[in-house]
């Protein structure tokens, strides 16, 4: 009964990766279609060889009458049509196959990229950059690639096999019966074969979370002189991931045994099939060469789509992790719902615990009034930065309300909400490339005079005296900057974003106490009565600045 089930699982699974790779065909199927098209000109050319080697030596030998130099001429024609064609097709096949990859990238990354946040994230962020790098290549290569070729191969083993049935019936039944074969003891490492895939794709995505993970923390390994115990675990993941690809070599090998014995099979039976024949009178040289090379516009392609068998199993594995993602919940919403004017935030009866169960607020209420500095203080998992989440619409909570409102309207937060707030999370949060483009992310179209602005409120004037001014580059998570000043740039970039309400969670807590002043003095009396302000804080000197207090 479980293994029923299990089956019957493991063929729902297989529908829906088949599905999802025929959803990711579709949009590049044209090109794929053009591709074929070109492999089958190069088929057909290395068909029309083989029979006018029939020809040559047919002429050759006298059995046939006919121009021996234009047979021949015709024979140097084909041969170089064929190296033309697969040129052709290896240069629109690699175009091709980079084209898919970045479209499938884009659509993954977007979705990605708007999906919804529980408060954990369920993926580790370099997992999900091996599913957009490696997983969408394999993808991508199966498509564009293997395919194409598959199908061009059983198109040209068809027309091979009739060819070879014309020359001689009884020679082709004997080679269409050895290499099946190959194709049976292919199935039977199917499932184990897809299963292993899957999980090598699953370690890699772990071996690059923790490298990734180690190498910006060096510092604090280094300091730690943990080097010895993140190298042995890089180690042991890596042994894992070894010991499972050898085992999937193991089974590939099999495979190619059966393959080559097969093939090799086919080669003598055709080979002797011709010697006894020219011995006997049955078979002419000219046949002979025909057979021995349609034995091979026969075995080629079956060995080829034998070998395809292992690309369309990783297709798989690679698409079920891409389906991981194309799963991921959409909070990205069509409008934006702009209020005017200062806005003020009601909390009432707020309920709230995260999926492991952890609850944070039972019937809290509190508000925000409209214009004004609000401090939220209170002790390490409190839920500070989570009524941060909550009021941005991130997290919904389980019970409860947050609205936000002016004095013509009122309404509840949620993924349309978003464009009201002004927001500056925990920590550095500058991404790679100039302190500029990390501005224009909050408004591409700001002036220098806005930029400057912006700057000097958030006392970041420090900016002009650096060599490069506005244009210096920022490393990754703003590396080459000290986090107080990566601070004051993420809060000058929050304040280009319109919006009413200006959200800091811990924002300044890289700052000396003079320069936290100096920033939040700036802010108040700039936007005082014209944005709210809610500054998560752990320090007494903002909450003593605020105009209220929210103690957690």
């Amino acid at each position: 009964m479980d293994r029923n089930r299990s089956n019957s699982r493991l063929m729902k699974d297989f529908k829906v990766c088949l599905n999802g790779l025929v959803k990711l065909l579709r949009p590049i199927l044209p090109r794929v279609l053009g591709c074929s098209f070109v492999y089958l000109l190069e088929a057909a050319c290395s068909l029309a060889f083989v029979w006018y080697s029939k020809r040559v030596v047919d002429i050759a030998t006298g059995l046939l009458d006919a121009s021996l130099n234009r047979n021949v001429f015709i024979m140097v024609i084909l041969m170089v049509a064929q190296i033309g064609f697969r040129i052709f097709s290896k240069r629109i096949e690699g175009e091709v196959s980079v084209k898919a990859k970045l479209d499938i990238r884009k659509r993954a990354f977007d979705k990605a990229l708007s999906s919804s946040w529980n408060g954990r994230d369920k993926y580790h962020s370099a997992d999900v950059v091996n599913r957009l790098e490696e997983d969408i290549r394999v993808v991508s290569e199966f498509l564009c690639v293997s395919l194409p070729s598959a199908v061009v191969t059983i198109v040209q083993l068809i027309a091979a096999a009739t060819m070879l049935f014309i020359f001689s019936s009884k020679l082709a039944w004997i080679i269409i019966w050895i290499m099946p074969v190959a194709v049976v003891a292919a199935r039977l490492y199917f499932k184990k074969l897809r299963a292993l895939s899957s999980d090598i794709r699953t370690l890699d995505g772990r071996i690059q979370g923790h490298i990734q993970e180690h190498l910006q923390s060096r510092i604090l390994i280094k300091t730690l002189g943990a080097e010895k115990m993140v190298g042995d675990k890089l180690d042991k993941l890596q042994h894992d991931e070894l010991s499972k690809t050898r085992t999937r070599l193991d089974y590939s090998a099999i495979s190619r045994f059966f393959m080559q014995a097969g093939f090799s099979a086919g080669y003598l039976t055709a080979f002797l099939w011709g010697v006894y024949g020219l011995r006997d009178g049955s078979v002419t040289y000219g046949l002979m060469v025909a057979f021995l090379q349609l034995v091979g516009q026969v075995q080629r392609p079956v060995a080829s789509l034998a070998s395809y068998i292992p690309a369309f199993i990783k297709a798989l594995s690679s698409e079920v992790r891409l389906l991981d993602i194309d799963e991921m919940k959409n909070d990205a919403t069509q409008g934006q719902r702009i209020l005017s004017g200062a806005l003020s935030v009601s909390v009432k009866n707020l309920c709230f615990s995260y999926e492991n169960g952890t609850k944070v607020f039972d019937d809290f209420s509190c508000d925000f009034e409209s214009g004004e500095l609000t401090a939220v203080c209170g002790p390490t998992g409190k839920g500070k930065s989570t009524l941060a989440a909550l009021i941005l619409g991130v997290l919904k909570p389980n019970s409860g309300s947050i609205t936000i409102s002016n004095k013509k309207e009122n309404i509840p937060v949620g993924m349309d909400t978003r464009g009201n707030f002004m927001y500056v999370p925990q920590g550095n949060s500058l991404l790679s490339g100039t302190i500029k483009e990390n501005l224009l992310l909050a408004r591409p179209n700001a002036t220098e005079e806005e930029l400057a602005d912006v700057l000097h409120c958030a006392a970041a004037d420090f900016v002009f005296d650096l060599p490069l001014g506005i244009d210096t580059q920022c490393s990754e998570v703003g590396k080459g900057l000290s986090e107080g000043q990566c601070q004051r740039i993420a809060i000058a970039r929050a304040l280009l974003h319109d919006g009413g309400i200006l959200i800091l969670d811990e924002s300044t807590s890289a700052l000396d106490p003079a320069t936290e002043m100096t920033v939040l003095e700036r802010l108040h009396e700039r936007y005082y009565h014209s944005k709210t302000i809610i500054c998560i804080t752990h320090r007494v000197a903002v909450a003593d600045l605020a105009d209220h207090v929210i103690s957690l």
